[in-house]
């Protein structure tokens, strides 16, 4: 399904989901869906997220709103969103929405005559629910839907009970509906139903309970007696009316077959405090109890080592025993185990309880399982085949009909069984975790250490082994703290040792699948457990053990079947992302420790990082072009398959936003292992991204680790170039003393050694200190300088950076003839380099050019292609001055409406950035949008909100600006003596900018 609404809204194509973001933008979609296939006006959506309050830009949030999913479904590969006349139409098909299954199913059951066809269809209906409908969407249109779906869905259950009570599963009502009875007193229908159900099942008390229950609740919590139907029935059970008991021509589970030769009743003890997995048992067991089919059904539970398989395949099985009473049979497989149980050795002992002699039981397998299929195929059997090494392990234990269900578990996925049920156990979310830990160390201590025991939760990874055996220490120790064991368990050292008690062990585990692992998967598995990154990929993987991607691919899959690896998902540049549970990652350390030395595991870091900066090398390289830090990075170049170099150049920064922890983990990693000449390239190359997408606490943690590898290699040059980078970073975020201090002591060093690219380099950033100090003479001098070094060194990015520069200078004060040559000259410039980014930069400066020559269409087409280029790209800071470009043009055009979309749009990518000049920007230009149309108190309010950050450095041209147009709406507010302080302000500040000017 593509679409969801019966649960939270989401977004899929089977690949990947969205969730949107906002739970606005959630409303919104789930309003188009709950009329899919129909025009949905735009005044019909603001009446649905706003009720009768809108505010006044609820149209511009819609057109932003449907912007949003529009890119977000494009990037899902979905392309059902249309703009009509009168509104918009979701185009969904009828396998498309969860909710058009619902309603196709629960209306092809009302036409069927056959209760257990009836009971199938409802039943599919049903299991497209995942939780309350529209869960996590906003609007005044959602309470009201949510309570109307969640009538139909109570209808199609009551439907439901009414199919399994005619096929006399009447045992299957009580265990599935009972608490659902429990929380609806006031569903009369329901309720009867479950009555009758326990009474044809002889349990004519609990009947009679239910009701005088149900009876007081509705008395005390609602002031109501019963219902006519509920009395009437209560009275029948009473006199025990013959009326009430089953059809005998109804269908009856069970029914039919000889009388058993033995009845087998081999389940292990179910687990005292069991907890959590009720999405999972409710899964399993409808697959399960469902209509008999042909074949048996068979549920297959897998995941990692200690995730509690065997306990809920049998607490499963306990749930499900009372529909096959012919017997349950259960064997532990020994799967882990070096010598595991051979198929016939199971078969015997099977044959043997189902009662037949030893000396009767055939010698080949073949024959064995033949007749054990022959004494199941006309009984009600539960199989369950714990702890399988894989399907061949499995399929000779299989009965042959429908009659009987099987329960497998192992740690290999086993998808060739055909299985109705697969379910793949992920560990415990910290609620469930907490619940557990308390069940076992004493609810009342877990409540006085909540935070300590959310630690201890996380550190057990949600393990339900681990936490079994925290769990246990912690109630053998009640005199110790929670927060004690916490701090042992912080230790990576020690953690293993301490999950250990009374037998169980997670150490135990993991040693058993480890062993079973072939040598590269051994291999691989502890070298990414070495690196410090969060996720792995193909490329990675075969870095670390030099194999080829494809090989490496093979043997990360290979490790994702024995849980050992799971799958994160599919980014966004399609590359499939490996996770390592801490647990796992953990005791493979130990494995590298104690099979590889000191040597070995540097040689994994090294040539991880060195495949890292080939490939950051080739991304920066292709959209940044071959400027200094690019050629740094190609100083240490490696061989890298080109799958992986042209995903990377093709992908750029959403590329490097993909692998943001690989970054952060092998820059630090790096240098640890004192790999200095690999540490601050990568970081170098990784600038853009941070750049791109503002990460910008994160990227200055990274400089420093960098700069300091510089220095402590005693490398000038290199020290030189991080220090440029530290200096442009503080520019950029508005510290423009401490940027211009750092940035000429990397020139003094650049001319130390007498390198004239580098020195060009960090002189960029102080060209644009005397831009916005107002210095144009000092700033044009510079630009002139710089390139021609750009020339002569053929960097062509750096060349059109300084053209464009010189361009920009002209614009701003004025002198468009001379600005447009400078622009076109570094469009043409940037075209003969590599890299869409300076091609991308002067196009906008160009689209300015032309928007202040009336050239408006010009204008436009130009910051069309800029933001057509930057957002798939991940560059959020372009796209908001595209965005900002369009919205100006706009509203020279008079589109009031659409420069209101852009406008929006470059506010939010300017607060995601978090760049004060470019908020700055984008807010005074908005107030001025809003003042032009009239809305004087809008303008006030947008401009309000940004005049706090003209305190922190900004253009002063910008500020003169902002001041002018405080004044005016001061004036429109009829504030005289606030409008003469604001235009003062302004004046004074102009005034400074000229002195500058002439200097």
């Amino acid at each position: 399904m593509r679409f969801t609404v019966l649960g939270p809204v989401r977004a899929g194509n089977g690949e990947r989901v969205s969730t949107l973001g906002r739970s606005q933008r959630r409303g919104l979609l789930g309003f188009l869906l709950l009329n899919a296939d129909l025009v949905v006006t735009l005044e019909a959506m603001v009446e649905a997220l706003w009720g009768g309050a809108p505010p006044s830009s609820a149209r511009a949030q819609i057109y932003s709103g449907i912007h949003a999913i529009r890119g977000e479904l494009r990037g899902l590969g979905i392309e059902e969103v249309a703009s009509v006349r009168g509104g918009y139409l979701l185009r969904a098909g009828t396998e498309d929405l969860d909710l058009a299954v619902f309603e196709n199913c629960e209306r092809r059951a009302r036409t069927e005559r056959d209760p257990a066809q009836v009971a199938r269809l409802l039943r599919r209906a049903l299991g497209v629910w995942s939780g309350p409908a529209l869960s996590d969407a906003s609007g005044a249109y959602v309470e009201p839907a949510r309570l109307h779906l969640e009538e139909k869905r109570l209808a199609c259950v009551e439907n439901l009970i009414d199919a399994e009570l005619a096929l006399g599963r009447h045992d299957v009502v009580i265990s599935e509906f009972r608490e659902l009875a429990h929380s609806h007193p006031l569903r009369e229908r329901l309720c009867t139903r479950l009555m009758l159900a326990l009474y044809r099942s002889g349990r004519r008390i609990e009947a009679l309970d239910l009701s005088r229950d149900l009876r007081g609740r509705l008395v005390e919590e609602h002031g109501l007696d019963p219902g006519h139907a509920m009395v009437e029935l209560e009275e029948a059970i009473l006199r025990g009316d013959p009326s009430l008991d089953l059809p005998a021509t109804a269908v009856t589970a069970g029914s039919g077959g000889a009388p058993p030769v033995g009845v087998p009743a081999q389940l292990p003890a179910d687990t005292v405090d069991f907890t959590g997995r009720d999405e999972e048992i409710a899964t399993a067991v409808r697959g399960m109890t469902g209509p008999q089919e042909t074949a048996p059904g068979i549920c297959v539970i897998t995941g990692p080592p200690g995730v509690g398989k065997t306990t809920l395949a049998v607490h499963v099985a306990h749930r499900v025993r009372e529909h096959y009473p012919d017997g349950q049979l259960f064997v532990d497989l020994r799967g882990a185990d070096t010598y595991p149980m051979e198929p016939e050795e199971v078969l015997a002992g099977f044959l043997r309880a189902l009662g037949v002699e030893t000396g009767a039981i055939p010698d080949s397998r073949d024959e064995r399982a033949a007749l054990y299929r022959t004494l199941l195929a006309e009984r009600r059997v539960l199989v369950v085949l714990d702890n399988a090494t894989d399907e061949n392990h499995v399929q000779p234990l299989i009965p042959g009909t429908g009659t009987c269900a099987v329960l497998v578990t192992g740690r290999r996925r086993l998808t060739g069984l055909g299985a109705r049920t697969l379910l793949d156990l992920r560990p415990f979310g910290g609620d469930e975790a907490v619940v557990l830990l308390g069940r076992l160390a004493g609810a009342e201590r877990v409540a006085a250490e909540s935070a300590q025991t959310r630690e201890l939760a996380r550190l057990c990874e949600g393990l339900p082994l681990a936490l079994r055996i925290a769990g246990a220490r912690l109630a053998a120790r009640p005199h110790r703290g929670i927060g004690e064991m916490v701090e042992r368990l912080a230790d990576e050292r020690r953690r293993l040792d301490e999950l250990s008690y009374s037998g169980l062990a997670v150490r135990s585990g993991l040693d058993l699948s480890y062993r079973g692992l072939s040598v590269p998967q051994r291999r691989l598995l502890r070298r990414l457990a070495l690196l410090d990154v969060h996720q792995a990929t193909a490329w990675l993987a075969a870095a670390a053990c030099g194999e080829s991607p494809a090989e490496a691919e093979e043997t990360l899959e290979s490790l994702t079947d024995v849980h050992l690896l799971r799958v994160e998902g599919v980014d966004r540049t399609g590359q499939i992302r490996y996770g390592m549970h801490d647990l796992v990652r953990v005791y493979c350390r130990e494995r590298m420790a104690e099979e590889e030395d000191d040597a070995g595991a540097a040689a994994v870091v090294a040539s991880a990082a060195r495949y890292l900066l080939r490939l950051t090398t080739e991304a920066r390289a292709a959209n940044r072009g071959r400027d200094y830090w690019t050629r740094c990075g190609e100083e240490l170049a490696v061989e890298v398959d080109a799958r992986s170099l042209a995903l990377a150049a093709a992908h750029g920064v959403t590329w490097l936003d993909a692998e943001r922890s690989t970054l952060s983990g092998l820059i630090r990693q790096t240098s640890a292992y004192r790999l200095f000449d690999e540490c601050w390239r990568i970081a170098l190359m990784t600038s853009w991204l941070y750049d791109a997408q503002t990460y910008t606490g994160e990227y200055e943690a990274l400089l420093s680790i960098s700069l300091e590898a510089a220095r402590e290699a005693g490398d000038r040059r290199a020290e030189a170039v991080v220090t440029t980078a530290v200096g442009d970073m503080r520019v950029m975020l508005g510290a423009l003393v401490e940027g211009e201090a750092l940035l000429r002591e990397a020139e003094a060093i650049f001319r130390e050694l007498g390198d004239r690219h580098g020195t060009a380099d960090a002189g960029r950033n102080l060209g644009y200190l005397h831009r916005v100090r107002g210095e144009h003479a000092a700033a044009l001098q510079r630009y002139q300088e710089l390139s021609e070094v750009f020339r002569v060194e053929e960097d062509h990015a750096g060349e059109a950076l300084a053209l464009r520069c010189i361009g920009q200078i002209h614009l701003t004060r004025g002198r468009l003839d001379e600005a447009l040559p400078y622009l076109e000259e570094a469009y043409a410039v940037a075209a003969r380099g590599r890299g869409d980014w300076p091609r991308m930069t002067t196009l906008y400066w160009l689209g300015e050019a032309y928007r202040q020559l009336g050239r408006l269409e010009e204008a436009r087409t130009a910051y069309l292609s800029v933001v057509r280029a930057v957002e798939p790209a991940g560059d959020i800071a372009g796209a908001s001055w595209a965005r900002l470009g369009l919205a100006e043009v706009a509203t020279e055009l008079g589109d009031h409406e659409e420069a209101r979309v852009q406008f929006d749009l470059a506010t939010e990518q300017a607060a995601r950035c978090g760049i004060t000049p470019m908020i700055c920007r984008v807010g005074v230009a908005s107030a001025r949008a809003w003042l032009g149309t009239g809305h004087t108190a809008e303008a006030a309010e947008t401009l309000e909100h940004v005049l706090p950050l003209f305190s922190r450095p900004a253009p002063p041209s910008l500020r003169a600006e902002a001041m002018e147009l405080l004044a005016e709406i001061h004036d429109r507010r009829g504030e005289p003596e606030a409008s003469a302080r604001a235009r003062a302000d302004a004046r004074r500040i102009r005034a400074e900018l000229e002195r500058q000017e002439n200097v």
